[in-house]
């Protein structure tokens, strides 16, 4: 049972790494446990500077964990600044919906009427996936950017590693393997008490989160991977 709860779990994790690797270029991925298909994510991406995807539960997932979560993303297509965010989230019993947009007047984010100051450049989980896609390697490795979660405070940065081959899609495709490291502000204060799994778990202190991103003009995100609580979770790009 202890297993069963990590694997859980950590497997809201992969689902974003992967979900927000399509943001800029559409691709459907499915999430993998032991060789099973477990997550279908579907995105969609109708303008630039808008992230909207979907994840829902497939096999024997759809059995023991069972969900249907969606989330939006609207940034400033300069800085990456988050202007929009909602989500709507149906895993099991536990619904939530949340949504917030950036006052540019005082430089706040809105969250149901609750106030939360930012720089206007503030990042998302989601934005920061996308800039990886787009920023080159020298501009934005080891450089740290100001990020909300949630109303949370945090501050998230990519470490380049070094230039790998993954196998995807029955081909090899030359990679850069980063490191995200995500680290709350010593002034952090939450407005939620509670949060869907992935949200919850995708800043948990002791998350290694991967991403090997392909190093040609596409920059896709091909492989994806999260170790927490003990077990590591692996997401590779399926289509071309």
């Amino acid at each position: 049972m202890e297993g069963m709860t990590a694997r859980m779990r950590a497997k809201p994790i992969v689902i974003f790494l992967l979900a927000s690797s399509i943001s800029l270029t559409g691709q459907e991925y499915k999430i993998m446990l032991w060789s099973f298909p477990i997550v279908a994510v579907k995105m969609n991406s109708e303008a630039p500077g808008k992230i909207a995807f979907k994840t829902e539960s497939i096999g024997i997932m759809d059995y023991i964990w069972p969900h249907d979560n969606s989330y939006t993303t609207h940034y400033d297509t300069t800085n990456f600044g988050l202007r929009h965010f909602s989500k709507k989230i149906k895993q099991g019993d536990f619904k939530q919906k949340l949504s917030c947009d950036f006052n540019s007047d005082d430089s706040t984010l809105i969250y149901n009427g609750n106030t939360v100051p930012v720089p206007d450049s503030v990042q998302t989980i989601f934005t920061l996936l996308a800039r990886i896609t787009i920023n080159p390697l020298e501009y934005i490795d080891t450089k740290w950017f100001p990020m909300d979660h949630e109303g949370c405070s945090y501050r998230g940065r990519f470490l380049w590693s070094d230039t790998v081959t993954v196998k995807a899609m029955d081909k090899n495709i030359l990679c850069d393997y980063f490191r995200l490291d995500l680290i709350p502000n010593e002034d952090n204060e939450c407005l939620l008490e509670k949060s869907d799994y992935f949200m919850k778990n995708i800043v948990a202190e002791n998350t290694v989160r991967q991403l090997w991103v392909e190093k040609n003009n596409n920059k896709r995100i091909i492989k994806a991977a999260a170790k927490v609580y003990g077990l590591t979770l692996e997401a590779i790009i399926q289509d071309g």
